[in-house]
């Protein structure tokens, strides 16, 4: 199997799994409105890590076939854009999670992240048509 195959099921894998993530999200923001700070805290810290593996596998896919982010644009707007969005989301959800502002943490994962992790369920068929043009 060669990379381009490799790469197109694992982007595959990570749109399904950003697809789970958006439920998961609702129920921790849920849970964080419902004062359940310790189930709440399990469900963020699920997330979290969904969203690095997320990253880890975009970044790793950028350097592998060199694509430019900053100049693949997708509706109006550049992969490396919404990129700098997730990162300035996450830093704002860290925020919220150190000030134990629990209110503003479910609202930033309702209503800022999801859209984002939607953004990106859609964003993926078209690096998947990057890498097919790129190794044609």
């Amino acid at each position: 199997m060669d990379i381009k195959k490799i790469t197109e099921g694992s982007l595959d894998n990570l749109r399904e799994h950003l697809q789970k993530l958006i439920p998961a999200l609702q129920i921790t923001a849920d849970s964080f409105r419902a004062k359940g700070e310790e189930e709440a805290n399990k469900n963020y810290l699920i997330c979290i890590e969904a969203l690095q593996l997320f990253d880890e596998l975009i970044d790793g896919i950028k350097r592998l076939f060199n694509i430019d982010f900053s100049k693949m644009l997708i509706n109006g707007e550049t992969i490396q854009s919404r990129k700098e969005k997730l990162l300035k989301l996450t830093s704002n959800m860290h925020s919220a999670q150190v000030n134990q502002d629990w209110i503003t943490l479910a609202d930033l994962l309702e209503y800022e992240l999801t859209p984002l992790i939607e953004d990106w369920i859609h964003i993926i068929p078209s690096l998947q048509h990057e890498i097919k043009v790129i190794y044609q």
